[in-house]
């Protein structure tokens, strides 16, 4: 059963949010609520697979969001932030195992995302699933499920799949996709990303026609992983 830290600082909403997250019996939840038992449990050193940080509008939370960050460094971390631009800022200082979700958000969709942060403290070097293919990140490679066909990927190939990979819902905006692949760069255009996304269906996808793995969205692109 994997650990789950629960951080709050409503009794009310933690506890309603606690056994949502209990109910199948796939994780143990604690539930903190304040900064003063956060620090209480790191003084005990405890150990927690993943982190589900609930923020609200006040300063306390977002000190507590940089509480668990310093307290907590190699734990998978998600943090619910209502829908509000003012607050994204203290997400800033979150590395690459940051996963930021607007709230409301649906139980299920929580859920995949906790499933999906779990899968990436056991990646190793196991083959991640993405369709048909397993997606070997550290060898740039795609392995076709069936024929054990090998497919050789580009270094911005290979990231931006795994930027997909590890997305909420798999998908990303343009500007967030070049972001992450390029870093910030006023010389990359978004016609840079469309042509390694025409060169990366090229390879993955069954149809010439039609994309079904790697699709474009209203602002981006999703990698449908099933």
């Amino acid at each position: 059963m994997k650990k789950l830290l629960l951080v709050d600082s409503d009794n009310d909403s933690s506890s309603a949010l606690r056994k949502q997250l209990e109910f199948d019996k796939t994780y143990l939840v604690h539930q903190v609520i304040g900064y003063q038992e956060l620090q209480k449990l790191k003084g005990e050193k405890k150990t927690t697979d993943i982190i589900l940080v609930n923020i609200n509008k006040s300063q306390h939370n977002t000190a507590v969001l940089a509480e668990v960050c310093d307290s907590f460094p190699e734990s998978q971390l998600i943090v619910l932030i209502p829908d509000d631009s003012s607050l994204k800022g203290v997400c800033q200082k979150l590395d690459s195992q940051k996963e930021i979700l607007l709230k409301p958000i649906k139980v299920s969709d929580l859920l995949t995302a906790i499933s999906r942060k779990i899968a990436l403290q056991n990646i190793g070097s196991k083959d991640l699933k993405i369709a048909n293919y397993g997606f070997r990140r550290n060898e740039k490679v795609l392995i076709n499920l069936d024929t054990k066909v090998r497919i050789r990927l580009t270094e911005k190939e290979t990231d931006i799949l795994w930027q997909l990979w590890q997305a909420p819902q798999n998908e990303l905006s343009r500007q967030k996709l070049l972001s992450d692949v390029w870093g910030y760069n006023d010389e990359i255009s978004s016609h840079t990303l469309e042509t390694h996304i025409y060169r990366l269906r090229k390879k993955i996808e069954n149809s010439s026609s039609e994309a079904f793995i790697l699709t474009t969205t209203e602002n981006g692109y999703r990698l449908n992983l099933y």
